[in-house]
C-alpha cells in the first residue's frame, strides 16, 4: 500500500468546523469554533477560505444531522467515530451517557482534547479520545476497549472516504467489519462521494487541494451509487441506502438554492452491516 502521511489531511477538519460553528445550530459547534479562533486557527491554514466554508455549510450540516439521526434511531449507546477531527457529536452524546469513542491521528486528538477541556473543564467521563489510524486494525481495536460486547456499536465516518484510495478504503472496510463482527452494530456513513460532484469543483480549487494534500483525489471517487454499493458489498456488508434528507430537511438551518436542494435529494447515507 502506498505510503502516505495522513497528517496532511487533518487540516481539512477546519472547514466543516468553521461552517458548523458559523452557520448552523448544531450543539457545541459555536463554542468549539470560538475556542479554535481563540487559539488562532484560521482557514488560511489550508487551501480553503471563509467563502468555501459558507458555500458548503448546507452540505456539512445535512450530513452531520443525517448521521446523528440514524445513530439516535438505532438507539446506539456505544459509538465509534472514525477520523472524528473537530466533530462536536461526541460532546453532545457523551452527556447522554453514550459511550463515545473518537479516533483520529495523535495531533488531531491532542487538539480535540484542548478544545473539549476548554469548554467543559475536563473531558466528559463517557467521551474517549483515542489516537489511531483508521487503516491500522490493532490501533482501532485498542480504541474499542471502553465498549462492552453485550451492546452493539455504531461506527461512523463523515467526510473521510474521499481522501482514501480504494486500497485504503478496503483496509478501512475490513477493520470496521472486524469491529462489527465482534460487537454487532452498524457502519453509518454519508461518504458516498461521486465523481460527478467532484467535477463541479473549479480547476483552481482542485489544484490547490491536490498541492495541499499531496495526492490527487480523482481516482478516489465512486463512479455512481451502484459502484459504491457494489464496493461495500464486495467488502462483506449488506447495504441499506437511505436518502440523506430523510425525515429532517426542515431542520437544516443553512439556506440552499435549487441546485443544492437537488444535490442533497440525490445524496445517500449508507447503513452497513456485516453479511451473515
Amino acid at each position: 500500500m502506498e505510503g502516505y502521511d495522513f497528517r496532511r489531511v487533518s487540516v481539512t477538519a477546519l472547514v466543516p468546523a468553521f461552517a458548523r460553528g458559523e452557520y448552523t445550530k448544531i450543539p457545541w459547534a459555536k463554542e468549539m469554533l470560538a475556542i479554535l479562533r481563540d487559539r488562532g486557527a484560521t482557514l488560511s491554514d489550508g487551501p480553503w477560505s471563509e467563502q468555501d466554508a459558507r458555500g458548503y455549510a448546507w452540505l456539512f450540516e445535512a450530513r452531520f444531522r443525517a448521521v446523528s439521526r440514524v445513530v439516535e434511531e438505532k438507539g446506539a449507546t456505544q459509538v465509534l467515530e472514525l477520523a472524528a477531527g473537530l466533530s462536536p457529536r461526541g460532546m453532545e452524546l457523551a452527556q447522554r451517557d453514550v459511550v463515545y469513542v473518537e479516533a483520529d491521528l495523535a495531533e488531531s486528538m491532542a487538539l480535540k482534547r484542548e478544545v473539549v477541556t476548554a469548554i467543559f473543564g475536563s473531558v466528559p467521563k463517557s467521551l474517549h479520545l483515542c489516537a489511531a489510524s483508521v487503516i491500522d486494525r490493532d490501533q482501532l481495536l485498542a480504541c474499542c476497549s471502553p465498549f462492552v460486547t453485550e451492546r452493539p456499536v455504531a461506527v461512523t465516518t463523515e467526510g473521510l472516504l474521499r481522501y482514501l484510495t480504494f486500497e485504503e478504503k478496503t483496509h478501512l472496510s475490513e477493520n470496521v467489519h472486524a469491529i462489527l463482527r465482534r460487537y454487532g452494530g452498524w457502519w453509518i456513513t454519508p461518504d458516498i462521494h461521486l465523481r460527478g460532484w467532484a467535477l463541479q469543483q473549479s480547476p483552481r480549487y482542485h489544484e490547490i487541494e491536490t498541492e495541499t494534500l499531496g495526492r490527487n483525489l480523482d481516482s478516489n471517487y465512486f463512479a455512481d451509487l451502484n459502484h459504491a454499493q457494489q464496493f461495500f458489498e464486495s467488502c462483506g456488508f449488506t447495504v441499506e441506502s437511505r436518502s440523506l434528507l430523510e425525515g429532517f430537511h426542515s431542520q437544516i438551518t443553512v439556506p440552499q438554492n435549487e441546485d443544492q436542494v437537488a444535490e442533497l435529494s440525490d445524496r445517500r447515507l449508507f447503513v452497513l452491516t456485516p453479511k451473515g
